[in-house]
């Protein structure tokens, strides 16, 4: 397996986390009202994030090389 990015990795968790709580919440008494789509943002952010880490920026701050 090809050696990630964990600061990639990360902040791709924090991302999930984050944009799930924002997602969920709704007034009380009521039930959260979203399009589908919405929800495919948390997959499909996380693989951005990613992948914008692994080929873009290419600088692991939890793996730095002394």
């Amino acid at each position: 397996m090809k050696n990630r990015n964990v600061t990639g990795m990360v902040v791709a968790v924090i991302y999930s986390i984050v944009l799930y709580g924002f997602l969920i919440e709704a007034p009380p008494g009521e039930i959260p009202n979203h399009p589908r789509w919405a929800y495919l943002m948390i997959p499909l952010g996380a693989i951005a994030i990613m992948a914008l880490f692994d080929f873009v920026i290419k600088h692991d701050f939890f793996k730095d090389k002394k």
